[in-house]
């Protein structure tokens, strides 16, 4: 059995406390009861989270940008734009949400566990270097990545984002370098409308960006094989120091935001297909952090599947893997065009 790492806080309900939002504190509130199921009794240890310094903000956000989103502490309510607001205590509470983090991170470089989550909030992956946007304050994902780099000498750094929508702003952190290799399925056309077949990077990043965008209605197979088919041999190719997942819960069929088809049981079999990549290319030292998610049903539900798949709770029926390694790719269309884009830089795609 696996020692599983979690960082949970009671911190991260007071951004948007009282606030008509889809991204509320009850998100957090559904985390904390599905931790709390029986089948995860005594397999998951806290972690105490951190407050990020404005120094640890820069390495991905511009000081201006950083001084924007500080000036808001105490105000009621602020907001950057129709979709991102603050409220008296979020530059704080995001603050903790990237520094919850970095304590994940720093428990696993000095051994304790080799795997975990950061069930944070705000979310981050659409905030960009000088900008917020997307409900995201500061990119929780991205600074992880910086934190791999800077603070603990990690050469290269994976992100593999599950989220429904493009991570345009961890795309952005690192579209012009190949410290980090960035990866994503979401739907598309939608929110924010990046995250085309063709963007892969540019410079001494060219390659190291990842697209898959899928039209809406794709769901767990498709899902799977996206990760067996692609981004296993990709990983396979890179050789991370570690594995960062940006984890939305909104691939969800019931999600309020999305429009895809993911079932729990479908996340318990991306889990098991990331854990698998882990253990193959850096020791089993992965990271996932919660990102977006918009049915309270659909967290818990889904949250719990890959818990149980983090503490070596077998759910899946082998059936379903095999099938997906069977599969003939060659009708699966959008795959099929990322992987000829894609070949050009992977020779494990070759």
């Amino acid at each position: 059995m696996h020692q599983v790492l979690v960082v949970k806080d009671k911190r991260y309900t007071q951004h948007l406390d009282g606030i008509f939002h889809l991204e509320n504190p009850k998100r957090i509130k559904a985390i904390h009861t599905m931790l709390q199921d029986p089948s995860l009794a005594g397999r998951w240890s806290e972690v105490i989270p951190r407050l990020a310094s404005p120094e640890e903000l820069a390495w991905v956000h511009t000081p201006d940008y950083i001084e924007q989103v500080a000036l808001t502490a105490g105000k009621p309510l602020f907001a950057f734009d129709l979709d991102t607001q603050t409220t008296e205590t979020s530059y704080d509470t995001a603050r903790l949400a990237v520094g919850g983090v970095f304590s994940l991170i720093d428990e696993i470089y000095k051994e304790k566990a080799n795997r975990g989550f950061a069930f944070v909030r705000p979310p981050g992956h659409h905030a960009e270097p000088d900008k917020a946007m997307g409900f995201c304050l500061f990119n929780n994902t991205a600074l992880g990545a910086r934190y791999l780099t800077h603070h603990w000498g990690a050469k290269r750094v994976m992100i593999i984002d599950i989220d429904a929508h493009h991570g345009n702003g961890t795309q952005a952190a690192f579209y012009d370098t190949d410290e980090v290799l960035y990866t994503s399925w979401h739907q598309f056309p939608g929110y924010p409308g990046t995250g085309k077949l063709g963007e892969v990077g540019r410079g001494n990043g060219e390659g190291y960006t990842v697209n898959v965008p899928l039209p809406r209605g794709h769901g767990d197979r498709d899902f799977a094989r996206i990760i067996y088919f692609l981004l296993k041999p990709v990983a396979l190719d890179y050789r991370p120091d570690m594995i960062l997942v940006t984890c939305g819960f909104d691939l969800y069929q019931h999600d309020r935001l999305a429009e895809m088809q993911g079932t729990p049981a479908g996340y318990a079999m991306i889990t098991h297909l990331l854990l698998d990549i882990a253990e193959s290319v850096c020791g089993g030292r992965i990271v996932f952090i919660m990102e977006g998610g918009y049915s309270i049903k659909g967290i818990q539900e889904c949250g719990l599947r890959v818990m149980q798949e983090l503490c070596d709770i077998p759910s899946l029926n082998g059936k379903q893997l095999t099938k997906i390694k069977e599969t003939n790719i060659s009708r699966f269309s959008v795959l099929k065009k990322v992987m000829e884009v894609q070949r050009k830089y992977w020779r494990t795609l070759r």
